[in-house]
């Protein structure tokens, strides 16, 4: 059974549910997974004992940090550059001409998310010089078995996921949690449904990195099962 005092890092590793529930409500289990439920809740106004009671409750897949927790790290490696990096550099220049789209038609209205597109252009900027550093100096480093050196790397880059994680913050706040309005086109409710995906998907991602590959890296495992 989880327990209050169990760390969101943990919760979202062990319990297939966690992710979807903790997204639900807002609690970060990838920046501040350390953090424990209970402490979480506090901040949140939430009941613990409600959440763990969600988690019990619900069905869920078999989540991705649980799936590749003990999977050799070259092949974790290659699953986040084919699994997150591939698509971020493909989809987000998409979304952000959707949101200039939108800013652009719905100017008049008092609910456009004004800025969207320029705060989004400054993520893309973000995300595609941290992947780049990730590629080029980490990962290499990792997939040699040479993860055990790489403290200094793995501080910026968890630092950089604390940046992505205010990106996260300050689209929600333009976009009023991504919650459409009622005079919203489908362009406006396809962009923020896109808004939701990328959000989940780069705590998923982060969660990775942070609680799973950078503890095993740092702890000196070796990066057996690299492709050839």
């Amino acid at each position: 059974m989880t327990k209050p005092n169990a760390s969101l890092a943990q919760i979202a590793i062990d319990s297939p549910a966690a992710p979807g529930v903790f997204l639900r409500h807002g609690l970060d289990f990838c920046c501040h997974g350390q953090r424990s439920l209970a402490e979480a809740c506090n901040e949140k106004g939430l009941d613990p004992q409600a959440i763990i009671g969600e988690l019990e409750t619900a069905a869920a897949p078999q989540g991705v940090a649980a799936r590749l927790k003990d999977r050799p790290l070259a092949e974790i490696v290659d699953f986040i550059v084919e699994t997150y990096h591939a698509p971020l550099r493909r989809d987000l220049p998409g979304i952000i001409d959707l949101a200039a789209k939108v800013e652009r038609v719905h100017a008049d209205k008092p609910t456009c998310p004004r800025g969207l597109a320029s705060h989004l252009g400054d993520v893309l900027a973000g995300v595609e010089s941290h992947m780049a550093k990730e590629e080029q100096i980490l990962f290499p480093l990792i997939r040699a078995g040479r993860g055990a050196m790489a403290l200094m790397p793995i501080k910026v880059m968890m630092a950089e996921h604390e940046d992505h994680g205010e990106g996260l913050r300050l689209t929600r706040e333009l976009t009023g949690d991504l919650v459409p309005p009622p005079e919203a086109c489908t362009s406006w409710r396809a962009l923020y449904a896109e808004l939701g995906r990328l959000e989940a998907e780069l705590m998923e991602h982060i969660h990775l990195e942070n609680n799973i590959l950078f503890p095993r890296a740092l702890n000196g495992d070796g990066a057996v099962g690299q492709r050839a």
